[in-house]
């Protein structure tokens, strides 16, 4: 579990996607405008928070994440879902938007 909750980040590192026994991602309440490809790579991932941020896109490889089973992405600038996001909730993951 890694939490950076409240922490002002504007950026992530491309390395953040070298973690592959993460869990879960706690990402509320910073000021992201977009996240790295790299996330795409945490396959044990099963939660990620990305609440209260500035976000307006998603990368694709987030919908391919075959573990998550929750994603959060309230209070941010996202209007609509990539069509390839459809994959997650047909499998049961839950998206908050």
């Amino acid at each position: 579990m890694l939490d950076l909750q409240g922490n002002a980040l504007t950026e992530l590192p491309d390395s953040l996607g070298q973690l592959p026994r993460l869990t879960t991602l706690n990402l509320r309440f910073n000021a992201l405008t977009h996240l790295p490809d790299t996330l795409g790579d945490l396959h044990a991932l099963h939660t990620l928070d990305l609440r209260a941020n500035a976000l307006t896109t998603l990368p694709e490889r987030l919908a391919h994440l075959p573990t998550l089973r929750k994603l959060d992405l309230r209070w941010n600038r996202i209007e609509k879902l990539p069509d390839a996001f459809d994959t997650l909730i047909e499998r049961g993951c839950q998206v908050y938007l």
